[in-house]
């Protein structure tokens, strides 16, 4: 039978605070999507073809600032469907 001291300790939370990535160099799916001019579903896919460096946070992705800058610079001048776009990494 479990005791009170048991049931206590297994109900207490504490975050491991080490593996928290910091905020601030990281965008949001959402943000990345408006500042790239894609959809989400197009980031999201831009996460798997590793076009985009993200993290994975709880049930969401965080998309690194520098990897969208990058982006961005390595496609400045080009269409939105420039197929160059595509083939770069």
């Amino acid at each position: 039978m479990l005791n009170n001291n048991t049931i206590r300790k297994s109900r207490t939370f504490s975050p491991n605070v080490a593996n928290m990535p910091d905020l601030a160099e990281f965008y949001t799916t959402q943000e990345a999507a408006e500042r790239l001019g894609f959809t989400l579903q197009g980031v999201s896919k831009m996460i798997r073809q590793e076009r985009l460096s993200a993290v994975r946070f709880g049930r969401s992705w965080l998309v690194s600032k520098k990897s969208v800058k990058e982006y961005l610079k390595k496609t400045e001048g080009m269409s939105k469907n420039d197929p160059r776009r595509k083939t770069e990494k």
